[in-house]
């Protein structure tokens, strides 16, 4: 049955602006300035996210409200033919909440979405069409946690996170010999999970050294699935007209380890090194609902390696109101040739970034832009090339994609 019915209920996304496969590394306005090495800076309430250890340095209450914005632009060529991903402009929103309890300990809430982005091909007239059409997916992280400062040089924190991932799935079908009765393959689906992290931040002279490390969540999926079956594929395909189906996909463990110096109070350099265990996405089974009440299933390899992402930012404090910011970084792909698809077209990607922040009394804002430069891919031995049943596909070809990410947030403190 594998690529005979639903290839996919959550699977990766396009043109993601973060990091290896479909993660969202951008998180912060102003840590998308310096390139996303934030790790061992984490000086506002975003902290929660990239370093919950930093909180204890952190006074007073702290409120961070703001999103990332990503509008990416993918491109297929073939030696007939250019084909390319509708225009979005997708919003990650970010929320962040510290308070500083006492000299020893301090609390941080975040809500924000690690995971997701889309991609939307032409449904008629893209090559690749019975691969994917329309992809779509959100993970919308809740966590809390709790910081301690062990002593004047050594924090540490904990937490926990509740995951909701929502996704719809489409593809075509078609019959080479009749148009008629060709099918647009539909499917939504979401479920929720929890997973827990782990921080620590050591101040030494005028050197951060930072940690962090999130679990991988494993996140059972049920949705309703859309096979009208016709013509040809009467025979061929089990129908499945709105029944059920569900799978499970592990999003993956992240690490990050930097260091930040600051020389004076006017500069400040960071440097990072961010771990992807995209292993969790080894392969995706499928199980539905056949219309006669049995049960089916599919299984789809995907065999994703871990990867690597590695970042350098700086800041310098024009005046006591405003900050200057740059950042660049490089990251690997996780998606080997064989198992490339046009729902997640990742090659290895090189940024650059820019920012500013400015703030008067108890109020500050952030703003940056990311320009992401998807290195060239020249694909021609993927598995998904023999995705249709009666009129092939061609995924073989070369592959450019962009996105450009800006940003910006709003913080109070008190």
């Amino acid at each position: 049955m594998k690529r005979t019915a639903i290839l996919l209920i959550v699977a990766v996304m396009a043109a993601d602006a973060g990091a290896a496969g479909f993660r969202q590394a951008n998180q912060g306005a102003a840590a998308n300035g310096m390139g996303n090495a934030f790790t061992a800076v984490a000086d506002d309430a975003s902290a929660v996210w990239y370093n919950p250890a930093a909180l204890t340095a952190l006074e007073g209450t702290n409120l961070t409200l703001g999103a990332v914005f990503v509008a990416p632009q993918v491109e297929h060529k073939t030696a007939a033919v250019t084909d390319e991903t509708k225009s979005r402009f997708h919003t990650l929103p970010h929320f962040y909440a510290a308070r500083k309890l006492n000299d020893k300990w301090a609390v941080g809430l975040g809500v924000n979405a690690p995971y997701g982005l889309s991609t939307d091909w032409d449904p008629v007239n893209a090559v690749t069409r019975e691969v994917a059409t329309k992809s779509s997916l959100k993970a919308v992280y809740t966590n809390l946690n709790g910081a301690y400062k062990v002593n004047e040089n050594l924090s540490v924190a904990a937490g926990g996170t509740f995951v909701r991932m929502d996704a719809v799935m489409n593809k075509k079908i078609e019959n080479s010999g009749a148009a008629s009765q060709n099918i647009e393959q539909t499917l939504e689906g979401d479920g929720t999970s929890a997973g827990w992290n782990l921080a620590a931040m050591y101040r030494w002279n005028k050197w951060n050294f930072g940690a962090n490390y999130r679990s991988k969540v494993k996140v059972g999926i049920d949705g309703n699935i859309n096979l009208p079956t016709t013509g040809i594929f009467a025979g061929v395909l089990p129908p499945a007209n709105n029944r059920p189906g569900r799978t499970t996909i592990t999003l993956p463990d992240t690490f990050q380890v930097g260091a930040a110096y600051r020389p004076g109070d006017d500069w400040l350099f960071s440097a990072e090194a961010d771990y992807t265990n995209w292993t969790t996405y080894s392969q995706l089974v499928i199980d539905y609902q056949r219309d006669n009440g049995t049960w089916t299933q599919t299984v789809d390899p995907k065999n994703w390696k871990a990867v690597w992402a590695f970042r350098l930012g700086t800041e310098h404090k024009v005046s006591e109101n405003l900050k200057l910011r740059a950042g660049a970084y490089y990251d690997l792909t996780p998606v080997k040739n064989y198992y490339f698809e046009t729902r997640n077209p990742c090659a290895n990607r090189l940024a650059f970034s820019v920012g500013a922040g400015w703030s008067r009394g108890n109020w500050s804002v952030d703003a940056s832009y990311l320009y992401l430069k998807f290195m060239e891919r020249k694909v021609g031995d993927s598995i998904q090339d023999n995705g249709s049943l009666t009129t092939g596909t061609e995924l073989a070809g070369t592959y450019n994609s962009i996105a450009r990410l800006p940003a910006v947030s709003a913080s109070y403190k008190f």
